[in-house]
């Protein structure tokens, strides 16, 4: 199922990007002039990873996907992703949300450690 949700995805692609040239175009912006790299089209911005111990993505992936879908830039860092990792590109980005994945039990205690860590770091 995985592999059939990234096809998908890159079939729709084309058609979500020139969905953003049209809303561009509406909010009377020149879309070849725009800096693909500003922040400032986007709804938010969302670091999306699934916790060191664990490897299983497709839920990450189909949230990434929906998001993506909404107008929001979506910085997907991976799978078995430590703590730090985390924190650090948080940090980097500048991210509005972050989204942790995992299926095992033991991902459960590990996002509560990545949270706790957010806290403590403020």
């Amino acid at each position: 199922s995985a592999r059939v949700m990234k096809k998908a995805v890159a079939y729709l692609l084309p058609f979500m990007e020139e969905e953003k040239r049209r809303v561009l175009i509406e909010k009377g912006l020149d879309p070849d002039s725009a800096d693909q790299d500003s922040d400032s089209q986007y709804a938010g911005k969302v670091l999306m990873a699934t916790v060191k111990g664990d490897v299983h993505d497709i839920g990450k992936n189909i949230v990434g996907v929906v998001l993506g879908c909404n107008n929001f830039k979506v910085y997907d860092i991976g799978v078995m992703v430590t703590c730090e990792v985390i924190i650090e590109k948080a940090l980097e980005y500048g991210v509005d949300i972050v989204g942790l994945s995992g299926l095992i039990t033991p991902s459960l205690d590990e996002m509560v450690d990545v949270a706790k860590q957010f806290q403590i770091r403020g």
